[in-house]
Protein backbone atom coordinates (compact mmCIF):
# COMPACT_ATOMS: atom_id res chain seq x y z
CA UNK A 1 0.00 0.00 0.00
CA UNK A 2 1.71 3.23 -0.95
CA UNK A 3 1.26 6.65 1.14
CA UNK A 4 -1.32 8.87 -0.36
CA UNK A 5 -4.06 7.10 0.98
CA UNK A 6 -2.84 7.93 4.68
CA UNK A 7 -1.97 11.09 3.78
CA UNK A 8 -5.49 12.18 2.21
CA UNK A 9 -7.07 11.09 5.40
CA UNK A 10 -4.44 12.96 7.84
CA UNK A 11 -5.66 15.80 5.03
CA UNK A 12 -9.00 15.46 5.05
CA UNK A 13 -9.00 15.04 9.40
CA UNK A 14 -7.04 18.27 9.67
CA UNK A 15 -10.15 19.95 7.62
CA UNK A 16 -12.28 18.74 9.93
CA UNK A 17 -10.15 19.83 13.44
CA UNK A 18 -9.49 22.96 12.13
CA UNK A 19 -13.30 23.32 11.42
CA UNK A 20 -13.71 22.32 15.03
CA UNK A 21 -11.30 24.97 16.44
CA UNK A 22 -13.08 27.85 14.01
CA UNK A 23 -16.53 26.29 15.76
CA UNK A 24 -15.14 26.44 19.58
CA UNK A 25 -13.82 30.11 18.81
CA UNK A 26 -16.67 31.03 17.40
CA UNK A 27 -19.07 29.67 19.85
CA UNK A 28 -16.63 30.96 23.03
CA UNK A 29 -15.01 34.09 21.99
CA UNK A 30 -12.07 32.57 23.78
CA UNK A 31 -13.08 32.20 27.11
CA UNK A 32 -13.64 28.71 28.57
CA UNK A 33 -15.45 25.64 27.42
CA UNK A 34 -17.00 23.45 29.32
CA UNK A 35 -17.28 19.94 28.17
CA UNK A 36 -21.09 19.97 27.34
CA UNK A 37 -20.53 22.61 25.37
CA UNK A 38 -17.73 21.24 23.81
CA UNK A 39 -20.33 18.15 22.81
CA UNK A 40 -22.83 20.85 21.59
CA UNK A 41 -20.22 22.14 19.59
CA UNK A 42 -19.20 18.55 17.99
CA UNK A 43 -22.53 17.31 18.01
CA UNK A 44 -23.53 20.28 15.79
CA UNK A 45 -20.37 19.52 13.24
CA UNK A 46 -21.59 15.97 12.80
CA UNK A 47 -24.59 16.84 11.27
CA UNK A 48 -23.35 19.77 9.77
CA UNK A 49 -24.84 20.27 5.89
CA UNK A 50 -22.05 22.81 5.09
CA UNK A 51 -19.59 19.60 5.44
CA UNK A 52 -22.14 17.59 2.38
CA UNK A 53 -19.41 18.32 -0.41
CA UNK A 54 -16.39 18.36 1.09
CA UNK A 55 -17.52 14.63 2.42
CA UNK A 56 -18.22 13.36 -1.14
CA UNK A 57 -15.21 14.88 -2.98
CA UNK A 58 -12.75 13.50 -0.14
CA UNK A 59 -14.85 10.34 -0.72
CA UNK A 60 -13.99 10.18 -4.42
CA UNK A 61 -10.69 11.01 -3.86
CA UNK A 62 -9.96 8.21 -1.40
CA UNK A 63 -11.33 5.99 -4.33
CA UNK A 64 -9.32 7.08 -6.33
CA UNK A 65 -6.64 6.51 -4.32
CA UNK A 66 -8.03 2.46 -4.11
CA UNK A 67 -8.62 1.88 -7.45
CA UNK A 68 -4.62 3.77 -7.94
CA UNK A 69 -3.46 0.47 -5.43
CA UNK A 70 -5.63 -2.08 -6.78
CA UNK A 71 -4.23 -1.30 -10.51
CA UNK A 72 -0.60 -1.01 -8.54
CA UNK A 73 -1.06 -4.46 -7.20
CA UNK A 74 -2.28 -6.09 -10.27
CA UNK A 75 0.18 -4.84 -12.19
CA UNK A 76 3.16 -6.31 -10.35
CA UNK A 77 1.02 -9.13 -9.58
CA UNK A 78 1.36 -10.06 -12.92
CA UNK A 79 4.30 -10.39 -13.22
CA UNK A 80 4.86 -12.59 -9.44
CA UNK A 81 2.57 -14.87 -11.34
CA UNK A 82 4.41 -15.09 -14.57
CA UNK A 83 7.85 -16.24 -12.57
CA UNK A 84 5.86 -18.07 -9.85
CA UNK A 85 3.75 -20.24 -12.82
CA UNK A 86 6.45 -22.77 -13.32
CA UNK A 87 6.61 -23.29 -9.36
CA UNK A 88 3.15 -24.32 -9.72
CA UNK A 89 3.30 -28.17 -9.44
CA UNK A 90 5.94 -27.65 -6.75
CA UNK A 91 3.56 -25.55 -4.16
CA UNK A 92 0.61 -28.05 -5.25
CA UNK A 93 2.53 -31.52 -4.68
CA UNK A 94 3.82 -29.45 -1.37
CA UNK A 95 7.88 -29.92 -2.22
CA UNK A 96 7.62 -25.91 -1.59
CA UNK A 97 5.68 -24.36 0.90
CA UNK A 98 3.63 -21.07 0.01
CA UNK A 99 5.12 -19.59 3.00
CA UNK A 100 8.17 -19.12 0.84
CA UNK A 101 6.61 -16.50 -1.84
CA UNK A 102 7.12 -12.96 0.27
CA UNK A 103 10.82 -14.74 0.46
CA UNK A 104 10.80 -15.70 -3.22
CA UNK A 105 9.38 -11.77 -4.28
CA UNK A 106 11.75 -10.35 -1.88
CA UNK A 107 14.42 -12.05 -3.51
CA UNK A 108 13.50 -10.84 -7.30
CA UNK A 109 13.76 -7.41 -6.12
CA UNK A 110 17.40 -8.56 -4.64
CA UNK A 111 18.46 -9.72 -7.80
CA UNK A 112 16.54 -7.44 -10.56
CA UNK A 113 16.48 -4.16 -8.48
CA UNK A 114 14.25 -1.33 -10.31
CA UNK A 115 14.48 -4.57 -13.86
CA UNK A 116 11.37 -5.42 -11.40
CA UNK A 117 9.11 -2.47 -11.74
CA UNK A 118 10.29 -2.46 -15.71
CA UNK A 119 9.02 -6.52 -15.79
CA UNK A 120 5.76 -5.21 -14.02
CA UNK A 121 4.96 -2.66 -16.79
CA UNK A 122 5.27 -4.50 -19.78
CA UNK A 123 3.28 -7.58 -17.98
CA UNK A 124 0.43 -5.19 -17.39
CA UNK A 125 0.63 -4.15 -20.84
CA UNK A 126 0.33 -7.69 -22.29
CA UNK A 127 -2.59 -8.40 -19.82
CA UNK A 128 -4.20 -5.38 -20.93
CA UNK A 129 -3.37 -6.12 -24.87
CA UNK A 130 -4.52 -9.94 -24.09
CA UNK A 131 -7.79 -8.88 -22.29
CA UNK A 132 -8.69 -6.39 -25.21
CA UNK A 133 -8.10 -9.12 -27.50
CA UNK A 134 -9.58 -12.22 -26.34
CA UNK A 135 -12.60 -10.47 -23.97
CA UNK A 136 -14.39 -13.08 -21.74
CA UNK A 137 -12.20 -15.73 -22.99
CA UNK A 138 -9.02 -14.12 -21.06
CA UNK A 139 -6.90 -16.66 -19.50
CA UNK A 140 -4.03 -17.07 -17.44
CA UNK A 141 -2.65 -19.45 -19.59
CA UNK A 142 -2.87 -17.13 -23.04
CA UNK A 143 -0.80 -14.85 -20.42
CA UNK A 144 1.91 -17.57 -19.70
CA UNK A 145 2.13 -18.47 -23.53
CA UNK A 146 2.39 -15.19 -24.67
CA UNK A 147 5.14 -14.45 -26.90
CA UNK A 148 6.10 -11.09 -25.42
CA UNK A 149 5.32 -12.57 -21.33
CA UNK A 150 8.53 -15.43 -22.46
CA UNK A 151 10.94 -13.07 -22.83
CA UNK A 152 10.50 -11.05 -19.99
CA UNK A 153 10.35 -14.37 -17.70
CA UNK A 154 13.52 -15.63 -20.01
CA UNK A 155 15.41 -12.34 -19.43
CA UNK A 156 14.19 -12.37 -15.40
CA UNK A 157 16.04 -15.59 -15.49
CA UNK A 158 19.25 -15.06 -17.72
CA UNK A 159 19.38 -12.01 -14.71
CA UNK A 160 19.05 -14.61 -11.99
CA UNK A 161 21.38 -17.04 -13.47
CA UNK A 162 24.08 -13.90 -13.88
CA UNK A 163 23.18 -13.54 -9.88
CA UNK A 164 24.72 -16.70 -9.45
CA UNK A 165 28.46 -16.16 -10.77
CA UNK A 166 29.85 -17.33 -7.40
CA UNK A 167 27.68 -20.38 -7.60
CA UNK A 168 28.33 -22.61 -3.97
CA UNK A 169 28.46 -19.17 -1.72
CA UNK A 170 25.01 -17.88 -4.02
CA UNK A 171 23.46 -20.93 -3.26
CA UNK A 172 24.07 -20.63 0.74
CA UNK A 173 22.93 -17.45 0.97
CA UNK A 174 19.36 -18.21 -1.02
CA UNK A 175 18.75 -21.12 1.35
CA UNK A 176 19.12 -18.82 4.17
CA UNK A 177 16.97 -16.27 2.09
CA UNK A 178 14.14 -18.97 1.74
CA UNK A 179 14.13 -19.81 5.69
CA UNK A 180 14.20 -16.25 6.68
CA UNK A 181 10.60 -15.58 8.20
CA UNK A 182 9.83 -11.59 6.78
CA UNK A 183 8.51 -9.07 8.21
CA UNK A 184 7.48 -7.05 5.08
CA UNK A 185 6.61 -8.29 1.45
CA UNK A 186 8.11 -6.19 -2.06
CA UNK A 187 5.43 -4.98 -4.00
CA UNK A 188 7.71 -2.67 -6.02
CA UNK A 189 11.25 -1.52 -6.04
CA UNK A 190 9.92 1.39 -3.09
CA UNK A 191 7.27 -0.11 -1.77
CA UNK A 192 6.39 -2.89 0.64
CA UNK A 193 4.19 -4.26 2.71
CA UNK A 194 3.97 -5.47 6.75
CA UNK A 195 3.66 -8.69 7.33
CA UNK A 196 2.23 -9.67 11.17
CA UNK A 197 4.81 -12.46 12.98
CA UNK A 198 3.21 -15.02 14.32
CA UNK A 199 5.35 -15.93 17.43
CA UNK A 200 3.47 -20.11 17.05
CA UNK A 201 4.12 -20.04 13.19
CA UNK A 202 6.69 -22.99 12.29
CA UNK A 203 10.13 -22.33 10.65
CA UNK A 204 10.01 -22.91 6.37
CA UNK A 205 11.43 -25.62 5.46
CA UNK A 206 14.19 -24.85 2.71
CA UNK A 207 17.05 -27.04 2.30
CA UNK A 208 19.03 -28.79 -0.85
CA UNK A 209 16.84 -31.22 -1.90
CA UNK A 210 14.16 -27.95 -2.09
CA UNK A 211 16.85 -25.68 -3.70
CA UNK A 212 17.83 -27.95 -6.52
CA UNK A 213 13.50 -28.32 -7.21
CA UNK A 214 12.78 -24.94 -7.18
CA UNK A 215 15.80 -23.84 -9.64
CA UNK A 216 15.15 -26.62 -12.16
CA UNK A 217 11.47 -25.89 -12.39
CA UNK A 218 12.82 -22.67 -12.88
CA UNK A 219 15.38 -23.34 -15.89
CA UNK A 220 14.79 -26.95 -17.12
CA UNK A 221 12.11 -25.47 -19.58
CA UNK A 222 15.18 -23.78 -21.34
CA UNK A 223 16.43 -27.27 -22.04
CA UNK A 224 13.28 -27.94 -23.25
CA UNK A 225 12.39 -24.89 -25.76
CA UNK A 226 9.99 -25.47 -28.90
CA UNK A 227 12.08 -24.58 -32.03
CA UNK A 228 9.67 -21.32 -32.36
CA UNK A 229 10.55 -20.58 -28.83
CA UNK A 230 14.09 -21.39 -29.08
CA UNK A 231 14.16 -19.31 -32.73
CA UNK A 232 12.28 -16.24 -30.22
CA UNK A 233 15.08 -16.91 -27.66
CA UNK A 234 18.12 -16.53 -29.90
CA UNK A 235 16.63 -13.27 -32.11
CA UNK A 236 16.11 -11.81 -28.16
CA UNK A 237 19.89 -12.92 -26.70
CA UNK A 238 21.49 -13.57 -30.00
CA UNK A 239 22.34 -17.36 -28.76
CA UNK A 240 20.69 -20.06 -27.37
CA UNK A 241 20.39 -20.35 -23.71
CA UNK A 242 23.00 -22.98 -23.12
CA UNK A 243 25.89 -20.53 -24.76
CA UNK A 244 24.41 -17.66 -22.57
CA UNK A 245 24.02 -19.30 -19.11
CA UNK A 246 25.70 -22.53 -19.32
CA UNK A 247 27.91 -21.69 -16.75
CA UNK A 248 25.04 -21.61 -14.35
CA UNK A 249 23.27 -24.63 -16.11
CA UNK A 250 25.98 -26.73 -15.69
CA UNK A 251 26.25 -25.70 -12.04
CA UNK A 252 22.90 -26.82 -11.87
CA UNK A 253 23.08 -30.28 -13.18
CA UNK A 254 24.81 -31.32 -10.62
CA UNK A 255 22.30 -30.48 -8.30
CA UNK A 256 19.93 -33.66 -8.65
CA UNK A 257 16.02 -33.72 -6.93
Amino acid sequence: MGDRGPQHLRKTTNVVLDALVMAVEKATHRDSLSRSALESIVSGLKVSTAFDDFYHRSYREIMEIVEGDKREQRRNNAFGRLVMHPLSPLFESGVLDRALVPNILNFLHMALGDEVDAHAERCASIIGALRDDLGDHFTWDAFYDDGEAKIVLWRTLVHIAASFKRYDLRKDWFIKLMQNCPTSISLASNAFVTREHDPNEEPIVFGEHEFCAFFHALFDPLAELSSRDDATFRKEFGVDPHHLIGGFLVNLATCTI
